[in-house]
């Protein structure tokens, strides 16, 4: 069960996202980052091949996991690198039409803080961070991703919000083939009370 972790520079993504994985959630940490930190890919440089690169990575990265019944933390998901192709006003690749939107339980947009903090691998400004964000909503929510927004609060506060989140959502989840075919069986069988069965 794959939760996203979303949002623009400095608005507090890894903090919430270390937090979860010390409370015991596994995670998968942001790979944008990882590839600015190994200097061969920049997206200063040529946002194409950093973005192409990203994707191909995050692909390997999210295909390995197999934690179906288990909530696993993804710092940015396959859908943040077309939000900076549409920012950049690039041409989107035709790998993201084909990406499989269904396999995320929800993407938490984590809104921009009132402030900026500047690090070794960040070139932005806050004016980005908050334009950023509504691209990024847009990604997801237009595949029909369920998108939760997380306020500015406290990091401790944000931490519980989302695990509060991830209970509420995971109680409306279907782990497994059986259960699948139980919960389905319930919306299709006239002889449950209560229960109204649709012709298409």
């Amino acid at each position: 069960m794959k939760f996203v972790i979303t949002g623009g520079p400095s608005v507090g993504k890894t903090t919430i996202v270390t937090g979860l994985q010390n409370l015991g959630y596994r995670v998968v940490h942001e790979i944008a980052t990882q590839l600015i930190r190994e200097g061969k890919y920049l997206p200063w440089v040529d946002r194409q091949k950093f973005q192409q690169e990203v994707l191909r990575r995050q692909q390997s990265a999210e295909a390995a996991i197999l934690d179906f019944d288990k909530p696993v933390i993804l710092d940015r998901g396959l859908f943040d690198g077309e939000a900076y192709y549409i920012y950049d006003k690039l041409n989107i690749p035709s790998a993201f039409s084909n990406l499989d939107a269904g396999q995320y339980a929800a993407a938490f947009l984590i809104e921009p803080l009132p402030f900026f903090e500047e690090t070794d691998v960040r070139k932005e400004n806050l004016a980005f961070t908050k334009e950023i964000s509504v691209i990024l909503e847009h990604c997801y929510a237009s595949r029909r991703v369920k998108v939760v927004r997380v306020p500015a609060m406290p990091p401790t506060e944000r931490i519980q919000f989302v695990m509060g989140k991830i209970e509420e959502i995971k109680k409306e989840q279907v782990f497994s083939v059986e259960q699948a075919v139980h919960k389905a069986s319930l919306y299709f069988n006239p002889a449950m009370p209560g229960l109204v069965t649709t012709a298409y």
